[in-house]
């Protein structure tokens, strides 16, 4: 089996965390969550370099994961590790707006995928920079959307394709609590709306939290880091199919993650206390994969590696067209709501 050369930017948690344990009946263990769990858990795949500015990171990276990958060589200069190491997978595991130049290098220095955090970029011109590298140097690219690598999601989403519910009407997003920050942790939501709306959005109208509403028109956050420079909102989104997307994500709220997609005919709930669901004529059942499957970061992870070697199409991956278009939907979400809640039109202007 090829071994597959790994460096990973950025060692804060979601890069180095270990794989908890858990007593899912359908998933056993947790689903990988970090980078490098993933990595771990693909035996195809060596982690041999790691980089961030602060030399404390690494350090305890590889106190982690020296038992699984000896040797791991350090740096603090991306570029210099690009250089050196040989790299055919990378890792983009920095701030939310650090993502583009690293992407953009690491597909020059000959990387052959590249497993990017969310949000893909924090602005459109990245995002368009970030695509044309990838595509320049035919590079592979997903964006860690990591609730596509979920079984019960996948399984939800074949369910309503299938017409389980009748067509579907409208899809409505819930996140809560202080880290409900628009490019944080909203891209994750606005993904969820999109992977089920299944379709382009055409126009969206939004509105800040009170405490937001000077805020705007573009992002103006720290990275990810504070949730005071990363609005909360909430907006209503058409897609081209007729289908109506709701994205609540309120600072001032409980905490939670939740998605309701419904039909004609039923619904499909799923959410991190819930799990997944479907409401039709017949009841109520649980929506579950009728076996288990690798999933969370090892599946993207395997995923970019099968299209590497040429093997199939990949339905679940979030590809960089689907970064680009959370990207577009958060920055017209900005620009509507420092408006008052003026609809923004697709394509989006920045």
């Amino acid at each position: 089996m090829a071994t597959y050369r790994v460096g990973i930017v950025g060692c804060t948690g979601i890069a180095s965390a270990p794989a908890k344990e858990s007593s899912h009946p359908i998933m056993g263990a947790a689903a990988p969550h970090s980078h490098a769990a993933g990595y771990n858990c693909v035996p195809a795949t060596e982690v041999v370099a790691v980089c961030d500015l602060v030399a404390e990171l690494t350090q305890d990276f590889v106190a982690k994961w020296q038992h699984r990958w000896p040797g791991i060589t350090q740096y603090q200069d991306y570029r210099e590790m690009l250089a050196k190491e040989n790299l055919d997978i990378v890792s983009v595991v920095t701030s939310d707006h650090r993502h583009a130049d690293i992407t953009v290098d690491a597909a020059a220095a000959g990387a052959r995928a590249i497993f990017c955090e969310k949000p893909l970029a924090t602005t459109l011109a990245d995002a368009d920079r970030m695509i044309a590298a990838i595509e320049k140097h035919g590079v592979f690219l997903s964006v860690d959307h990591s609730r596509r690598w979920q079984p019960q999601w996948y399984e939800a989403r074949a369910a309503i394709r299938n017409g389980a519910i009748g067509p579907v009407r409208t899809v409505v997003g819930r996140m809560g609590g202080a880290r409900a920050m628009l490019f944080r942790n909203g891209t994750h939501l606005t993904d969820a709306i999109c992977f089920f709306a299944d379709g382009e959005p055409e126009w969206l109208t939004a509105r800040f939290d009170d405490n937001f509403a000077d805020y705007g028109p573009r992002y103006a956050g720290d990275g990810g880091h504070d949730p005071a420079t990363d609005p909360g909102v909430n907006s209503l989104i058409l897609f081209s199919n007729g289908v109506r997307g709701f994205y609540m994500a309120s600072q001032n709220t409980a905490t939670g993650f939740e998605l309701e997609v419904t039909g004609e005919s039923g619904r499909i709930r799923l959410g991190n206390s819930i799990g997944a669901e479907i409401e039709t004529a017949d009841g109520v059942r649980a929506l579950e994969p009728a076996t288990a499957a690798v999933s969370g970061s090892a599946a993207a992870i395997e995923e970019l590696i099968a299209l590497v070697e040429g093997r199939g199409t990949l339905p679940q991956i979030s590809g960089p067209y689907d970064g680009r278009r959370v990207t577009e939907i958060l920055v017209a979400t900005v620009q509507s709501a420092a408006q008052g809640g003026a609809p923004v039109t697709f394509p989006v202007q920045e």
